[in-house]
């Protein structure tokens, strides 16, 4: 009976002193860095962005990186911070590395998809990113993240008139994204691509050279307002400077007349191919904004 005493005697005694060992080994990782996360998100909340920036930098200095349990939500607010005063480039590679830290940490994948969606909507102020093009492209992504990427690259070659590039992305669609468009949606597509190749704009040269009688190369481009204004304006000009010339009186015309008929005409070839060019943008513009409507109601 003595001995058994002494056995559990000792038990617990060894037990004493190994569990706060042991204790300390099992116990959820914390942060010791915390309060420099909490306080970058009390700043940001502040309108202090600057500052924040800097406590959230300093967080990912100072973190020990494999117990920091804030590091994807730092990468995520730095994005963000990018993205309020427009720094594109660092918003979307700083997104990057909040989607690397979501995998690392084992986040579940629709978590991991929020942050990619972030992802896109930061590379779509970019021009001709290869990650767009592997998250259109790469079947380990879900369909709604290649789905959205699709519509930003579709959207941007709209805006940009790449209209080829835009026929070609949207020929895959039919093919990759079957359901993504309705039928009359397609149509609608179809039909405004159709009519985009189809126009035959305005040629600037030409409203340049029409230019030189005062207001016919507005007119070509369209301006009727524009034309009647350097009709009038430049017109009146070139008579008044046409009859200096055939009364020979040359002194009145050199000092008073020369000069200003020269600017005028410059400033009516510069209209005439300005009237050109946007009138070429309306018309185009006219077509593809309902492309764009389509696409805006599926991205947002």
């Amino acid at each position: 009976m003595k001995l058994f005493i002494r056995l559990c005697t000792a038990c617990l005694i060894t037990f004493a002193f190994l569990f706060p060992v042991y204790a300390i080994d099992t116990a959820p990782a914390k942060d010791v860095y915390e309060d420099v996360f909490l306080y970058a998100q009390h700043l940001e909340q502040g309108g202090a962005l600057e500052e924040a920036e800097v406590e959230y930098k300093r967080y990912l200095f100072l973190q020990d990186f494999s117990r920091g349990i804030h590091q994807t939500s730092t990468f995520k607010s730095l994005a963000q911070l990018y993205a309020k005063k427009e720094q594109w480039q660092l918003a979307a590679d700083t997104m990057k590395q909040a989607i690397q830290s979501s995998i690392y940490d084992g986040q579940n994948s629709q978590d991991t998809d929020l942050l990619r969606l972030k992802h896109i909507q930061y590379l779509s102020h970019l021009e001709d990113n290869l990650y767009i093009f592997s998250y259109i492209n790469f079947a380990e992504y879900s369909q709604e993240v290649r789905r959205t990427a699709f519509l930003t690259d579709f959207k941007s070659c709209i805006k940009r008139g790449l209209w080829q590039g835009a026929r070609e992305k949207f020929d895959f669609a039919q093919q990759e994204f079957q359901d993504l468009f309705t039928p009359e949606e397609v149509q609608i597509i179809n039909t405004s691509l159709q009519s985009i190749f189809a126009y035959k704009p305005k040629k600037q040269l030409l409203a340049g050279y029409l230019s030189f009688i005062p207001g016919l190369g507005q007119l070509y481009a369209g301006d009727p307002l524009d034309a009647l204004n350097a009709f009038v304006l430049n017109g009146s000009l070139i008579a008044v400077s046409a009859w200096s010339i055939c009364t020979l009186d040359l002194w009145t015309f050199s000092l008073l007349e020369f000069n200003p008929l020269v600017h005028f005409m410059q400033g009516n070839i510069y209209n005439a191919q300005k009237d050109a060019y946007e009138y070429n943008q309306k018309k185009l513009k006219g077509f593809s904004d309902q492309i764009l409507q389509i696409v805006d109601a599926k991205i947002h």
